[in-house]
């Protein structure tokens, strides 16, 4: 493409080059210009290679929508009403990485821990009665001198201890409220329902932080590759499905999309289209019964998205084919969701899986180490569509041949039989009446 503009191809197509009629040269002006500068936006490049370069390996491995763990390559900038991000703090919270997870855990105790302490000594210190603290003892003996309203409590790290002690109702004795102090009375019961509340809120979370089937993805298996061959006369997109644990995966089902950028008729470019890639929605075939490693298909037919795809196009296209699994851990109920992608140059033309389960011993044995393992077979390097249509010039030429050898042998069946059915002539019509005669003649002798 060199340093040309996407504007520079569209003023060089043959749309834009041809010569105007006086009618419309005299409407080009500032309507035509208007109509014009929308369509050179939103068209971004006119041919589909220059729409779809070839990069480097290294390059169009960054550029994945979707990377081969799983993990979405997307990220949101410009967000204005990030506070639609707390009516739903619960899967805010949940979301969070680990490391942001514990310390939001940590500080919504140490916060609690700190606000009383802070009440509590800014309590005492109303009361003026700091640095007058005297010995838990000897409060007890003098019943009938005035009571401080906390016992033991001569600082703020006293009060940080003794609200420490009443979240977590330790109780080590040393430091209690009075009961003629109604204001602590209140900060006690305060600070007991907001402990409350925060203990069931972080273990709640925590519980469905460490619960959550993420991790079960790990142990669930796709090929590296796509291959592409014949299988039953049809082609076949393919891809290989495994599963490591023996606790198996229920009603699991199988999905894929195919994401590609192309442009319209009306030159809008669509990034990122995606379209669906049937694996056997109305057969039932998408759901899957995931006891042994499976490969799945999908037919390339007039209805797919690959029909005119070739080895050529893997060459000069760029896409990504994204795989979703989704199925119930069977040993927590929970929805379970495994995704990876495919690039162009991850799918193999004219290509097989290696068989990799056998018969040993009356069992079943599953080789994982031929998953990933594929074999060349022939392939014409033509895409299903030009396939389709070679085939159907070949069967149309065939019925041809098939018609020219049935009429020559029927004009020759008609010429064999053509003597058998001619008219009468003279001569016949002579010996028919002479033998009429000879008859007559017969009949009158006695």
């Amino acid at each position: 493409m060199g340093s040309s503009s996407p504007l520079c191809f569209i003023n060089s197509s043959p749309l834009h080059s041809a010569p105007l009629s006086p009618a419309h040269s005299n409407l080009s002006s500032p309507a035509r210009e208007m109509e014009r500068l929308p369509k050179a936006r939103s068209q971004l490049l006119e041919t589909e290679s220059n729409q779809t370069p070839t990069l480097p390996p290294e390059t169009r491995e960054q550029l994945r929508y979707v990377s081969k763990d799983g993990k979405c390559r997307v990220n949101l900038c410009n967000i204005s009403e990030r506070g639609r991000y707390l009516s739903d703090i619960f899967t805010s919270f949940v979301d969070l990485q680990y490391r942001w997870f514990l310390f939001v855990f940590m500080m919504c105790y140490i916060v609690t821990w700190f606000l009383f302490a802070g009440l509590y000594y800014m309590t005492a210190s109303l009361r003026g009665e700091l640095g007058q603290q005297q010995p838990f003892e000897k409060l007890q003996t003098n019943s009938g001198d005035q009571k401080p309203c906390y016992f033991g409590l001569d600082g703020f790290i006293s009060a940080l201890l003794f609200s420490v002690e009443t979240q977590r109702t330790i109780g080590y004795g040393s430091r209690t409220v009075s009961p003629s102090c109604y204001e602590g009375v209140l900060l006690v019961m305060m600070q007991c329902i907001v402990g409350s509340m925060i203990d069931a809120l972080m273990v709640g979370c925590m519980f469905v932080k460490i619960s959550r089937p993420k991790k079960r993805a790990e142990t669930l298996l796709f090929s590296r590759t796509c291959v592409i061959a014949h299988r039953d006369d049809q082609l076949r997109l393919m891809f290989r499905l495994g599963d490591l644990r023996e606790s198996h995966m229920v009603d699991a089902k199988i999905r894929a999309k195919l994401i590609k950028s192309r442009q319209t008729a009306e030159g809008e470019f669509l990034p990122l289209e995606q379209t669906e890639i049937d694996l056997g929605y109305e057969t039932g075939s998408d759901r899957l019964f995931l006891v042994e490693p499976q490969v799945i298909q999908h037919n390339i037919d007039t209805k797919s998205p690959l029909w005119e795809l070739g080895p050529d196009q893997l060459k000069r296209q760029q896409f990504e084919i994204i795989v979703i699994l989704e199925g119930i851990v069977e040993a927590t109920g929970m929805m379970c969701q495994a995704k990876t992608s495919y690039i162009e140059t991850e799918i193999e033309w004219g290509a097989r899986f290696e068989p990799c389960m056998t018969l040993e011993k009356g069992s079943f044995k599953v080789d994982l180490r031929r998953f990933h393992s594929t074999y060349q077979v022939p392939l014409p390097n033509c895409s299903a569509s030009q396939a389709h249509q070679l085939l159907a010039k070949a069967q149309s030429h065939k019925l041809y041949r098939h018609w020219e050898a049935w009429s020559e042998g029927k004009a020759n069946t008609d010429k064999d039989k053509s003597p058998s059915h001619r008219g009468f002539t003279i001569g016949d019509i002579e010996e028919e009446g002479m033998s009429e005669g000879n008859e007559s003649g017969e009949k009158s002798v006695p």
